[in-house]
């Protein structure tokens, strides 16, 4: 049975002497392995057990049977031995992005498992460093020869969060001319200190830079100027390196950024230059809603100037990004407390060697003390290795992905649930929301905080971490209490399942009367990869809801235009509009500026109405036009060419107007 024969040889594996464990990933297939032989005499079955065991609802620790760590390194190893990976990864995604290097979570997962603990000088030198260049020199004197090696080096400082070792490892990779895989920005992107500094690692990087940007964009985890730098830094390595083919959902992802960020010239600026280099009019009239004021040619010329300054800060040598010298400022809006005792230079030495203090310990605790921290007695190392020491709320909501990533949900103490759940979603950090409820002591708290973390896990199709999250609640509360979204997103991947889902959230849409419960059903399928279905079923309810919500459902309908790439406006906006319209008095002291209001979006709509019979009549003329002169002389060409261009240009320029008016009309609205 596959079963048995995986068991089997999964137990010789936890007998295989460590020492395995430490020869370097490029050097195993040369090393005696013991179980390589028998692996490849059952080779078959290996994949068959392999696939067997997945089918079955997956790892085997779950059954008790045999530890996590055991079967994992077994599975991951041997299957890199044998090459049976291709073959596994073919049925599974799981295994399909680690071969590929686009699983940005199975860095952790494989470094765990086949990554020897860091250098030990290398760690002490990263411990005690700051990041400026003589620090990065050092660094690069100990780095791995080998690239596998150094990959699996950077993977460690992303899954530990080392802000400062991923900065040194990088660099100074980077520097050396070695092979850095952009698989790494997928986390590492909270790790980068600025948006200019982030596409210059992303420029030198090999690999599939946008894939990982996206990554990081979508998961939430960075901030507003991050996420700008991030999408604009995709968009012009696509132009330039890819021809202009731009990476699926870039502009989907540009567009509803641009609805929702706020509008501070930080965030807007990159984005209006995200268009130019995008050539999207969509998003333009977008950005017009937002900041209405900024256009024109001098505007335009300062984008470009924008576009151009971001270019050539990514083709600067990477060391250009790198302070000489350590920073003399600690930390800046907190107060850092002494990371060792203070002391007369003629007191006795803290260590007990009896020597005065200024001829022992004094020259290495003043280095020491440029490593102090806001919490007393601990340096940067020891706080990395405990950050729940010293907890506080505001210590929480300041701190960045890669710190708050680090706590353990464990030992976070049960008064800071609240604002750790909070920022662990706001910074997109799923795999500690699941952890963090799979071990929480299940309260009326814990489950207001379960329901505002699934609401961002659906809305973001984490399907993964909806599971682990389901599961938790399901060992405390009924089944039956679990949110329809989540379920529906938990079922992806099973057609009968999801069909089933899909089935009964039209049925509770058709019974149910509560507008709350109804609002949560369709925002549960308008954020599931069934867009155009949620669309239609999203439409039918506008007639139903109180207007304040529709409004809301309208907003989320437009998000998913997007995402499809329709035009910015919903033909339902009519009949919303007519409800504002009916629903609105003519009496009081707001009468008049609700009738000026209601006259200005009557106009607009009417202009939006004129545009789309406009672009309706110039598709038919080019058409016309095409069916014309399907086969016209040397001599004729260029005539019907130059018409034929002029007509396709007054298309373009319709539906670029189009979207500009619609947008207003919806901020009208």
């Amino acid at each position: 049975m596959p079963r048995e024969i995986l068991l089997r040889l999964t137990h010789r594996r936890a007998r295989l002497p460590k020492r395995l464990l430490h020869i370097p990933i490029g050097e195993r297939s040369a090393v005696p392995h013991p179980l390589r032989d028998e692996v490849r005499l059952h080779r078959a079955s290996f994949e068959h057990a392999v696939l067997y065991v997945l089918d079955a609802g997956g790892w085997f620790d779950s059954h008790n049977e045999v530890p996590f760590d055991v079967f994992g390194l077994f599975v991951l190893e041997v299957a890199a031995l044998v090459n049976t990976g291709a073959a596994i990864a073919s049925k599974f995604p799981f295994f399909r992005f680690v071969n590929e290097g686009h699983f940005p979570f199975a860095i952790p997962f494989l470094v765990r498992f086949f990554v020897p603990d860091m250098n030990p000088a290398l760690r002490e030198l990263i411990d005690r460093s700051t990041y400026y260049k003589g620090a990065v020199l050092e660094v690069a004197a100990l780095l791995p020869g080998d690239d596998t090696e150094l990959d699996a080096l950077i993977g460690e400082t992303v899954s530990k969060c080392d802000f400062v070792g991923f900065l040194l490892v990088v660099t100074a990779a980077l520097d050396a001319g070695r092979r850095v895989d952009a698989k790494h920005l997928a986390i590492g992107a909270s790790l980068t200190p600025g948006p200019s500094q982030l596409g210059n690692f992303a420029w030198k990087m090999e690999g599939d830079p946008p894939a990982a940007l996206m990554y990081a964009v979508k998961t939430g985890g960075i901030s507003l100027e991050m996420t700008c730098a991030a999408l604009l830094t995709a968009a012009l390595w696509c132009k330039e390196k890819r021809d202009g083919v731009f990476c699926d959902g870039l502009i989907a992802e540009a567009r509803m950024f641009a609805r929702s960020a706020e509008p501070r010239p930080t965030v807007i600026a990159p984005l209006y230059a995200l268009a130019l280099v995008l050539d999207d009019n969509a998003l333009r009239a977008i950005l017009r809603k937002r900041a209405p004021a900024r256009e024109g040619p001098e505007f335009d010329a300062v984008t470009q100037d924008l576009v151009d300054g971001r270019l050539k800060a990514y083709r600067l040598p990477v060391m250009d990004f790198v302070p000489d010298l350590p920073p003399k400022t600690l930390a800046q809006g907190t107060t850092m407390k002494r990371c060792v005792e203070k002391l007369g230079r003629n007191d006795d030495c803290h260590c007990g060697s009896g020597k005065k203090y200024k001829r022992c310990c004094y020259e290495k605790d003043q280095e020491k003390l440029h490593l102090s921290t806001p919490i007393a007695g601990m340096t940067y190392a020891q706080l990395r290795e405990a950050p729940e020491t010293g907890l506080t709320a505001p210590r929480i909501e300041a701190m960045q992905r890669y710190e708050v990533a680090r706590i353990d949900p464990r030992k976070v103490p049960e008064h800071l649930h609240v604002p750790y759940v909070m920022r662990l979603t706001g910074m997109g950090v799923y795999h500690r929301i699941a952890e963090f409820f799979e071990h929480v002591e299940w309260n009326a708290k814990a489950r207001d905080g379960w329901n505002f973390a699934i609401f961002i896990i659906i809305r973001n199709g984490e399907q993964e971490y909806a599971k682990r999250m389901v599961a938790a609640f399901e060992k405390h509360e009924s089944p039956d209490k679990v949110r329809t979204g989540a379920r529906l997103l938990v079922a992806q991947g099973d057609p009968a399942e999801e069909l089933r889902m899909l089935d009964v959230i039209a049925s509770l849409i058709l019974r149910e009367t509560d507008h709350d419960k109804l609002i949560d059903l369709i925002n549960g399928l308008l954020w599931s990869r069934h867009h155009a279905l949620s669309i239609l079923v999203a439409r039918s309810l506008i007639p139903l809801l109180p207007t304040k919500e529709c409004g809301l459902i309208l907003d989320e309908i437009l998000r998913v235009h997007d995402l499809l790439n329709l035009p910015s406006d919903d033909p339902y906006s009519d009949i919303l509009e007519k409800r504002i319209a009916e629903e609105a008095g003519d009496e009081g002291k707001d009468a008049a500026e609700l009738r000026a209001a209601r006259k200005k979006l009557d106009a607009k709509a009417a202009e939006v109405r004129q545009l789309k019979e406009d672009i309706e009549h110039q598709r038919r003329e080019v058409r016309r036009h095409e069916k014309q002169h399907p086969a016209a002389s040397a001599v004729q060409l260029p005539t019907h060419e130059a018409e034929l261009r002029d007509l396709r240009q007054k298309l373009t320029t319709l539906k670029s107007t189009l979207h500009e008016r619609a947008e207003e009309r919806t901020a009208l609205r």
